[in-house]
């Protein structure tokens, strides 16, 4: 008992000092697979749409296990990631002839969150017999600390989204690099499958489409609607923030049906505001029913504070621009840099 107390102690010391997420994600495969003794440790994650697995970690064999095979994938192992996926263990032997890298057995654990399971971790093992139940409530263990401690990771992450974000915000004077990098930021940092932009018209009765990362190209349908068309914008349009975790039980969201087609289940809607004017709002997207945190709200809030004032730093310059050019214009008319004096009315 007081062996694996060390080793649960070891794991936490190592997962604390990896600060960001991706290292995290491989301090925690390395270690699995080290404390039971397996020949590798795999973990895959969702990826922002939540429709399929994508490699983050790998330490020593199954590489070779989790290539794509040729012809319809194995319905045990489908069925074991069914499995994980809804927050189960299972284990799964690999035939001999078939097994890859010399696995013959592979268990799969759930990574749990704060929002819910996001991805499978694989213990691989040459041994033909099963996993004992010490080794699974083992695996579980070491699955629910990393799970616990990569909100920290996430955090760490999110911090350096945001800073980026300020150093490519404050050297760009290009509305549409502005709108862009607003976008991709948020997707970045909440983990969603996107965002999209929209701001305000001078009379303040139309919003218009910015920008979008996440989505298809055929969203929106329309590029402009009434700040009265939905409960939202209205909402919105007054500095609100707003979170919707099921946008099919909320009738403050009028288009959710091209919502849907995207693949859209959850949105969190922010104001961009500059010294309480509002600019425009900020959406990101979820695929899923999605409670967003204090944490997410916070983080969206800080990108649409950031995007607001260079949006209005770059309206400003484009404005001074205009007007050098318009008033250069003007020069040219009355006098030709040097090579004459000015007409005489």
């Amino acid at each position: 008992m007081q062996k694996e107390t060390q080793k649960a102690c070891d794991l936490c010391k190592e997962l604390i000092c990896a600060c960001e997420f991706k290292d995290m994600l491989n301090v925690l495969a390395r270690s699995i697979a080290q404390r039971l003794s397996a020949k590798g440790c795999s973990i895959e994650l969702l990826n922002r749409k939540g429709l399929s697995l994508e490699l983050a970690a790998l330490y020593g064999a199954g590489a070779e296990y989790l290539e794509p095979a040729e012809g319809p994938p194995d319905p045990k192992k489908l069925e074991a990631d069914s499995l994980a996926l809804r927050g189960e263990a299972s284990s799964l032997a690999v035939s001999v002839g078939s097994g890859k890298d010399g696995i013959r057995r592979v268990m799969s654990v759930p990574l749990p969150s704060d929002r819910g399971v996001i991805g499978i971790i694989r213990v691989y093992s040459e041994e033909a017999s099963d996993f004992t139940p010490e080794e699974t409530r083992q695996a579980i263990f070491f699955a629910s600390m990393g799970g616990m401690l990569a909100g920290k990771a996430k955090a760490w992450d999110r911090m350096k989204t945001l800073a980026e974000s300020a150093r490519l915000l404050s050297g760009t004077l290009s509305a549409d690099g502005v709108l862009k990098e607003i976008v991709e930021a948020a997707a970045k940092g909440l983990d969603s499958m996107g965002a999209s932009v929209w701001l305000l018209d001078r009379e303040q009765k139309k919003l218009f489409f910015g920008a979008a990362c996440g989505l298809s190209d055929k969203y929106p349908a329309r590029k402009e609607a009434g700040t009265g068309d939905s409960p939202l914008y209205r909402e919105s349009l007054e500095c609100r923030t707003i979170s919707i975790p099921d946008i099919s039980l909320d009738s403050r969201v009028t288009d959710r049906e091209e919502l849907a087609a995207e693949g859209v289940n959850a949105l969190l809607c922010v104001p961009l505001a500059v010294r309480g004017a509002v600019l425009g709002i900020l959406l990101a997207y979820m695929p899923y029913p999605y409670e967003f945190s204090r944490e997410d709200v916070e983080f969206a809030s800080g990108i649409a504070c950031l995007g607001a004032i260079a949006m209005e730093n770059a309206r400003l310059f484009e404005h001074v621009k205009r007007e050098y050019d318009e008033l250069q214009k003007d020069v040219w008319k009355w006098y030709d840099w040097g090579e004459r004096f000015p007409k005489k009315l």
